[in-house]
């Protein structure tokens, strides 16, 4: 008798898991034709590295579940920055720390930015109702501890830190909640135990302090120019066919420059002259803006002379992170109105689809 009831059990188990997978695929075929299938095998391998990773801690079915949980936050991304015409990365998984895309094209403001992340906890959340419907429907309970890690994961994410996706949507709400993501996230963290997110903290924190207080405390003390050095290589018989003196090895003088290019898009060429010497060097320079060239030493090596050339440059602000410029976080009233509500709805949502499972199984099982 208790034989037969395992034996159903089992069945039970194997059918709730297919009916989980039958649903999440009806759901996500229209994701798809976003992903090449050539690309597309570096997410199948790093799954399957991260399935057999968390089968070392937890049962398959549990491992399983809560890599699709990642899969489908993940996707999420990817959803909303194809709408947004964004190139991206298929989704790569690394076990115990999650998943991860990567954006070939940054986004061009805030609202964008907000947007492609709040894709994901959004159909992450709607993948972990899934799982936590067809619990209820084949009272298989290894679905509402799937459930429970999809609402879990998405929720924390939620935390206003940069890199996680809340401390992006934030950048379309208002950048003061850097402030509470901050003090009541490092809160939120410690009483968790989540010492993965330990790491993003800190990562955030000095972020926060690169920007607001290392930098503009070096842009006030006038020290935001920096020197680079780059090498001119110019034949000897160049010098002989022009009659020019090689110069003296610790000779200095300012050499003639041009630094042209589409800036806003950081594709600049610079090219740099010696003297009686037609065009010396060509070359993508994307660091900052140029103010000098300055010729600071000369060597002679295997018919070649080596130019050492010290440039003065202004470095371009950065176009990742925190450091961006103020326009890109200039956002409409109605559009903070918007994102706000979402943020503070699924966060509301998501808290209390937690207490929901949990009050539904007490004691969450990862087996059936």
């Amino acid at each position: 008798m208790a034989e037969t009831k395992k034996k159903r059990r089992g069945w039970g188990a194997l059918g709730g898991l297919i009916g989980f997978l039958a649903l999440l695929g009806s759901k996500l075929k229209f994701l798809l034709p976003l992903l090449k299938m050539g690309k597309f095998g570096t997410t199948i391998w790093t799954m399957a590295l991260s399935v057999g990773a968390y089968m070392l801690i937890y049962p398959w079915t549990f491992a399983i579940g809560l890599v699709i949980m990642l899969f489908i936050h993940e996707m999420g991304h990817v959803w909303a920055a194809k709408r947004k015409k964004l190139p991206v990365s298929v989704p790569a998984f690394i076990p115990f720390l999650g998943a991860l895309i990567t954006m070939k094209k940054q986004p061009k403001d805030a609202e964008t930015e907000a947007y492609v992340a709040l894709g994901g906890p959004l159909l992450g959340t709607i993948g972990a109702a899934a799982a936590l419907f067809l619990g209820i429907v084949t009272g298989y309970p290894v679905l509402y501890a799937i459930a429970m890690i999809g609402f879990f994961l998405n929720l924390i994410n939620l935390l206003p830190i940069h890199p996680l996706d809340g401390g992006r949507i934030v950048t379309a709400i208002s950048r003061w909640l850097w402030a509470f993501g901050l003090i009541g996230g490092l809160i939120i963290i410690l009483y968790l135990k989540a010492i993965i997110f330990l790491l993003f903290w800190a990562l955030f924190a000095w972020e926060l302090y690169d920007k607001y207080i290392r930098k503009r405390k070096k842009e006030r003390n006038g020290s935001r120019l920096r020197k680079e050095y780059v090498f001119l290589w110019i034949p000897v018989q160049q010098f002989d066919e022009k009659g020019l003196f090689i110069p003296a090895a610790e000779h200095c003088r300012s050499l003639p420059f041009t630094h042209v290019g589409d800036m806003a898009a950081k594709r600049d060429m610079l090219k740099i002259d010696y003297p009686g010497i037609e065009e010396t060097k060509t070359f993508e320079y994307t660091s900052g803006l140029v103010h000098n060239a300055q010729l600071v030493k000369t060597e002679i090596a295997n018919d070649q002379v080596k130019m050492t050339v010290e440039l003065t440059v202004e470095p371009y602000k950065e176009e990742q992170g925190l450091i961006r410029d103020d326009k890109y976080y200039e956002v409409s009233p109605r559009t903070r109105w918007i994102y706000g509500l979402a943020y503070f709805g699924l966060a509301i949502v998501l808290g209390l689809l937690m207490v929901y499972t949990s009050v539904k199984i007490p004691q969450i099982p990862l087996a059936g």
